[in-house]
């Protein structure tokens, strides 16, 4: 038992600790478990696993942030605000509300589930297990 105690903690604790944390927080935390020089599959950098070309895109467009290192969680944070902010701006021009948490979270991981086409696809068992655990992670029990 006494053995399983580091693995209880690692996996439990998280989940009681982060009640109330911010979207970015719980995206870091989902995305790469808030690790600022993860890669991913598909060459996703940063805490947040942003795509390669929404790097190069903000640093084209966005001159409003200062550095442009994946990781750097200043300059991700940025970044990931400035996607979602479009995103969420489409889904608000559709659907006339803002995201829920678990739908900002979709909106992050498969923007097009919501946004983007004509008719929204299918969102994976995957993607709801994921969507879920974000949304209970910024979910504040005041």
């Amino acid at each position: 038992m006494k053995a399983m105690l580091p693995i209880f903690t690692a996996l439990a604790l998280p989940a009681f600790c982060a009640s109330g944390m911010d979207r970015f927080d719980a995206l870091s935390q989902i995305e790469s478990q808030n690790n600022d020089h993860a890669i991913g599959r598909q060459r996703e950098v940063s805490r947040y696993q942003i795509l390669p070309a929404f790097w190069e895109h903000a640093m084209a467009v966005n001159k409003t942030i200062p550095v442009f290192r994946p990781t750097d969680p200043v300059a991700a944070k940025a970044v990931v605000d400035w996607i979602m902010q479009g995103r969420c701006q489409a889904f608000e021009s559709r659907y006339h509300r803002q995201p829920t948490d678990f739908e900002y979270y979709i909106l992050w991981h498969r923007p097009a589930c919501f946004v983007g086409r004509p008719t929204p696809r299918q969102i994976t068992s995957a993607e709801v297990e994921r969507g879920r655990r974000f949304a209970n992670l910024c979910r504040n029990d005041d």
